[in-house]
């Protein structure tokens, strides 16, 4: 082991036949024919085997770090300051992917980052990038799980990897902050004496093709932290998850529709976690409709003590909404018309909600993400249905 991990040794591998530079190394791999090594190549023309973590001191800025996550489980459980070394790496940036064995193995073990989790779903990679370390070591980042087809998790973690390069400058200071149905937020800029939130986490999970014939799902959660409140008794979280359903007629030409979207979320604490505010309301839509809704802290409301919002859009169609929201617990159904076209779009419903955590403890939180899905006849009744089910769990800060 000694040897193992004192040897430096790096085997630049070819030919070129990615379509990229970027570039990729990789830890725990020995063979240059292993199938993460051929996908890599697929991906880029830079694509180098590390043969010990002594030669994460060589990785600039710009690369992206692949492990194999059955070599870390059984070498770090031989040499504890194996997963240190490597997350010293991750601090400075790198994003790293951990691709078979227990994917979770390194975002779980980095401190001070929120852990995020799926019960019950396989996971066959997991990519984490730090963005920033805050007083105390809090960490914000980013994460991106698949749950299914290992060429397709290693090429969608390389390009996630590759935006994550581009997005790596520090972000301004914003508040209060709107996210549209591209993900692509409009700000307003505040001084940063006064209050605003702060993206902590932003965790994905891509089912591939684990839900074939029914559709394909994403979720994304995006949390926020409220910054310079003023309290010395609470802090606050908001929470928007944005599920993104694709329905089989398009993902897997079955003909399987979009038909319901179901959200439930609970504190699993409901004495240091209270959930003070969500969105949408219930509505009824018909054709193209632009939901809108704000969440955050309204000062003289439970134990606010500033008001600082966030403004949330996202697109629908011939959908309607129902707010089942009952204290402590928040909850959403979208229903949407599968036998119109709204059936056969790509769809994405992002409700939210705001969580009150008293200091000194940690935001605390699970749930469900359930996706029906119907064949139609040619009325807008459906004929069957078949349901996906994301839970999730979320720790920290």
């Amino acid at each position: 082991m000694i040897a193992l991990i004192a040897a430096l040794s790096i085997h630049p591998l070819g030919p070129v036949r990615g379509a990229s530079n970027t570039p990729v190394y990789v830890l725990g791999v020995s063979n240059p024919t292993d199938p993460l090594i051929t996908d890599l190549q697929s991906l880029t023309s830079s694509v180098t085997i590390l043969t010990s973590v002594t030669g994460l001191t060589t990785l600039a800025q710009g690369s992206i770090l692949y492990i194999d996550g059955t070599w870390l489980a059984s070498t770090s459980s031989l040499n504890p300051t194996i997963i240190p070394t490597i997350i010293q790496t991750i601090l400075t940036g790198l994003p790293t992917i951990v691709v078979r064995g227990d994917p979770s193995i390194l975002a779980n073990s980095i401190s001070g980052l929120m852990k995020f989790e799926n019960p019950g779903l396989p996971l066959i990679a997991e990519g984490v990038h730090l963005t920033g370390t805050l007083t105390g070591g809090i960490q914000q980042g980013a994460l991106l799980r698949i749950i299914s087809g290992f060429d397709y998790s290693v090429a969608a973690e390389f390009q996630w990897a590759t935006q994550q390069i581009t997005q790596s400058s520090p972000p301004p200071v914003l508040a209060p902050l709107s996210e549209e149905q591209t993900a692509r937020p409009t700000t307003v800029t505040q001084a940063s004496t006064g209050p605003f939130w702060l993206q902590m986490l932003q965790a994905s999970t891509d089912s591939s093709d684990h839900f074939a014939p029914y559709g394909q799902v994403t979720t994304t959660f995006s949390i926020y932290q409220l910054q310079n409140s003023g309290s010395t008794s609470s802090k606050w979280f908001d929470i928007f998850t944005n599920q993104t359903v694709t329905p089989g007629a398009v993902a897997f030409h079955s003909n399987y529709r979009n038909y319901l979207e179901t959200t439930s979320a609970q504190p699993n604490n409901q004495t240091t976690n209270i959930f003070v505010s969500n969105g949408p309301a219930s509505q009824l839509t018909s054709g193209p409709t632009t939901v809108t809704y704000s969440i955050g802290t309204f000062a003289g409301s439970f134990n606010d003590t500033v008001t600082s919002t966030q403004i949330m859009s996202y697109f629908l169609k011939n959908t309607n909404v129902t707010d089942t929201s009952s204290y402590p617990n928040v909850g959403w159904i979208h229903t949407i018309n599968g036998g119109t076209s709204a059936g056969k779009l790509t769809l994405q419903f992002i409700p939210g909600w705001t969580d009150e955590v008293a200091q000194g403890h940690s935001l605390t939180i699970n749930g469900d993400l359930v996706t029906t899905f119907a064949t139609f006849s040619n009325s807008n009744t459906p004929t069957s249905t078949a349901s996906t089910d994301v839970s999730f769990g979320i720790f920290g800060g």
